[in-house]
């Protein structure tokens, strides 16, 4: 369900930095989806694509698929560097990881994650970390779990100097060892209330749009129905105004022997499978000397230069 926001003068201010047209890599045609793009979206009833990728091919296929946020999120901690929790992602890390996305997608708004750490001691900490991240890896702007008192003047400080935030309530993964888990979250009427005053702590602070993660359809869709900003569902049903997957989860990246699969997520592909397969394939016909075959895949010379190569050649030995 969605209804007709009118955004004031001092809000499209305040939150969107620019509505010229960005275009940052010199290696796309296209032109970069800006916040103004998005509170469009919003505003007249559109659902907002948003997936996460890690690294410039994933990142080139968004851009081809127009997709409109690429999230650039700590979860590369797990799909791209094998950690076991997105607690252990570096700063130095996300900022590699962002601006190899940033070659590869020109198309899709870019916000990326403040990692563990790097935004949780004081404001001015999170001002360092999001400078960073915007100035070496070109963003657009930055996402920042939880809507706690605490987190509130961080946000505010951000979004006064201009680098705007996305929020994320719910199922927060930085904090999973506090929730016990990477479980289902506003199960009761007062776990929901908690979420549901982030949302509005966020909202005040004035985050363009914020991530609901893992709570039950009916929350999502009040607390969308009574919000003025976006919000982004992943794993809160049909009702939000946009949904968000992990590009790994979705089009089956994984080993699924040694992965699991949340229950929110769909399956668009399953390029594991079909990547081992090819490998297998390739392994196969090297060993047979089925590839290459020279007349596809080799480079043809002259027999008159091969001959005088030929000659000179056996001279030196």
């Amino acid at each position: 369900m969605f209804k007709t926001i009118r955004f004031s003068r001092g809000y499209l201010r305040s939150h969107i930095t620019s509505i010229q047209a960005i275009r940052y890599s010199s290696y796309t045609h296209y032109t970069r989806k800006t916040l103004a793009d998005i509170a469009r979206l919003y505003q007249n009833g559109e659902p907002i694509s948003m997936v996460t990728s890690h690294d410039f091919l994933t990142s080139k296929m968004l851009e081809t698929a127009e997709i409109d946020i690429n999230l650039i999120g700590d979860s590369l901690a797990n799909t791209s560097l094998g950690y076991e929790s997105t607690n252990e992602l570096t700063l130095d890390e996300m900022i590699y990881h962002v601006k190899s996305v940033q070659r590869g997608n020109g198309h899709s708004l870019l916000v990326a994650d403040m990692p563990f750490g790097t935004f949780e001691r004081s404001p001015e900490q999170a001002v360092e970390t999001a400078v960073k991240l915007v100035q070496q890896g070109k963003i657009q702007a930055v996402k920042i779990e939880g809507g706690n008192p605490e987190i509130i003047p961080t946000i505010e400080k951000l979004i006064s100097i201009g680098i705007p935030v996305m929020g994320h309530v719910g199922l927060t993964p930085q904090k999973h060892n506090t929730l016990g888990g990477y479980k289902l979250q506003g199960k009761n009427s007062q776990n929901a209330i908690q979420i549901y005053q982030e949302c509005l702590n966020l909202q005040k602070a004035g985050v363009f749009a914020m991530v609901l993660e893992c709570i039950p359809n009916k929350l999502s869709e009040f607390i969308t129905n009574n919000l003025s900003v976006p919000t982004i569902g992943i794993g809160a049903g049909p009702h939000t105004s946009g949904q968000v997957l992990v590009i790994a989860d979705m089009l089956g990246m994984a080993n699924p022997e040694e992965s699991h699969t949340a229950k929110f997520v769909k399956r668009y592909g399953n390029f594991f499978k079909e990547g081992v397969e090819g490998l297998k394939n390739y392994k196969t016909e090297v060993k047979s000397k089925e590839f290459p075959v020279p007349d596809i895949h080799g480079y043809k010379m002259k027999r008159e230069v091969f001959e005088e190569f030929k000659e000179k050649a056996e001279s030196m030995t």
